[in-house]
């Protein structure tokens, strides 16, 4: 998905009392739309996770986004 349309998403849920947190690859994106909670991540466009088959890292980095909702 785009990731102007991902923040766009999730500020909507985040009006509407929706908390929520988003995995951001393109911060520019992300801090023009003013999202609240998001992780910053280094990876190419396409792999918000990192590289395929890295489970430990893919599970360290939703586990990181969560975290900002329950802060």
């Amino acid at each position: 998905m785009c990731p102007q349309v991902v923040g766009l998403v999730q500020k909507y849920c985040e009006e509407s009392g929706i908390v929520c947190s988003v995995i951001s690859i393109i911060d520019e994106i992300t801090t023009q739309l003013k999202i609240p909670r998001f992780y910053s991540v280094p990876y190419l466009m396409g792999f918000p996770l990192g590289p395929p088959h890295d489970f430990n890292n893919q599970k360290q980095i939703c586990k990181k986004a969560l975290e900002f909702i329950y802060q």
